[in-house]
């Protein structure tokens, strides 16, 4: 379960606990966060415990901050789900993204490492799981990072449901919290072999936000970026080979 040392191929034999000292990182984001959550949802009618459950079982961050809101307007169970599904169906992409990593992934294994991605999870076992050797042990790393996140999540959230009936204090901007952490994970991943994709999506996204109303314009500048990213790459990858093999006879 831990990690071990160098390998013949130069990468590093990790495992869980690797992996839950890197959720570290998302945990220092998360708390804060979380406790905010706790008290606003307290201060919105909902009791602690209600608070912790929703941050177990749908643990999607801003989505949640926008459930509770709606809970506070009076909207239908209904409008909330619809709503939430729509701002979080951006996950389905991410989780195709993580999928070659586990090419003989079990159902049981899919279904735990799927309920703890989130944005900052995505970012950060997409960094550290390409130099991870075997894929047991890119199951156990990628389980300690997205356990670490997760616990922090609902702690914090169960901590801020408990004192939110002692703080009547009406906060604003923590939500912007979770998008700045995707950042500065998102942007310690650029590479010169990705920035081209990445800046590819930013132009696309605001360029189809003008065109298509609601968040689909998300889905279809990553799906489209990642494409011609893909693409280009395996361009690059075949006149290096053309290149070798000329260069060899």
């Amino acid at each position: 379960m831990s990690y071990k040392a160098d390998t013949s191929n130069g990468t590093i034999e990790k495992g869980f606990t690797y992996g839950l000292s890197q959720s570290l990182t998302i945990a220092i984001g998360y708390a804060p966060v979380a406790i905010t959550f706790g008290i606003l949802a307290t201060q919105f009618g909902l009791t602690f415990w209600e608070a912790g459950l929703m941050s177990l079982f749908v643990y999607a961050g801003a989505s949640q901050f926008i459930a509770i809101e709606m809970i506070h307007q009076g909207a239908t169970p209904l409008m909330i789900g619809v709503t939430t599904l729509i701002v979080n169906i951006r996950h389905f992409i991410m989780s195709l993204s993580v999928v070659p990593y586990f090419p003989e992934r079990s159902l049981p294994w899919s279904l735990g490492l799927a309920q703890g991605l989130t944005d900052e999870t995505f970012v950060l076992n997409t960094k550290v799981l390409k130099n991870v050797e075997g894929e047991e042990n890119r199951r156990r790393v990628m389980l300690g990072i997205n356990l670490g996140a997760y616990a922090t999540w609902v702690s914090f959230t169960i901590l801020g449901g408990l004192i939110g009936k002692w703080l009547p204090i009406q906060f604003s901007g923590f939500q912007f919290a979770l998008l700045a952490l995707f950042i500065i994970l998102t942007t310690s991943s650029l590479s010169k072999k990705n920035y081209f994709t990445y800046i590819l999506a930013a132009a696309l996204a605001v360029f189809l936000k003008l065109l298509i109303p609601g968040k689909i314009y998300l889905i279809i500048s990553v799906v489209v970026a990642a494409g011609i990213g893909a693409w280009w790459r395996g361009k690059k990858a075949s006149e290096s080979v053309g290149c070798d093999s000329q260069k060899s006879i």
